[in-house]
């Protein structure tokens, strides 16, 4: 009896770890240092002058997500610490992706939203979102464009970064009027 007990500890102990890790994509974890990618050929990065990142890198060759091939993808900088990682994809692999970080990360919460295009046809935008502990991941049929879907890992911090930073820039810009 007791090692049926000492068993079921250790599944949920083991369930509640799983979901306090932080999120990552192939090995490149929420949180971690700029270092570690500077020193990748595999990526370009460079100072940034948006509210968005103190320093981004893009990846300068070709990336898959759940088998699908990866359009873009943009790492995002505070402080040299990553609290972004922005993945883009043709909307055509969205159920493919959809399902995988469902495999990985559980159902999620999801929300649907119509989209129209320019000729009045409408479409299901079915939204993604799973929390962890300060960190957010949004996954997105229609990012922008019906022909683009996008993943993405943000911080708490990168969110409520960019909103400081984007208030101060406007209350900048609106001195020089």
């Amino acid at each position: 009896m007791s090692a049926i007990m000492i068993f079921a500890l250790l599944c949920v102990s083991t369930s509640v770890l799983a979901q306090s890790e932080p999120f990552e994509f192939k090995g490149i974890t929420l949180g971690s240092d700029i270092a570690a990618i500077e020193g990748n050929s595999r990526f370009s990065c460079r100072d940034s002058n948006s509210p968005g990142a103190d320093q981004t890198c893009s990846l300068r060759e070709g990336e898959t997500i759940a088998g699908a091939p990866v359009s873009a993808l943009l790492l995002t900088f505070y402080g040299r610490k990553l609290h972004g990682i922005y993945i883009w994809f043709d909307a055509k692999h969205f159920p493919q992706v959809a399902g995988a970080l469902k495999e990985k990360y559980g159902e999620g919460d999801l929300k649907t939203k119509e989209v129209q295009n320019r000729m009045g046809a409408t479409f299901e935008n079915r939204i993604y979102t799973w929390r962890k502990p300060g960190a957010t991941l949004h996954v997105e049929r229609f990012a922008g464009k019906l022909d683009r879907s996008s993943v993405i890992f943000r911080t708490d911090f990168a969110i409520e970064e960019f909103g400081r930073r984007r208030g101060s820039s406007a209350k900048e810009k609106a001195k020089d009027l």
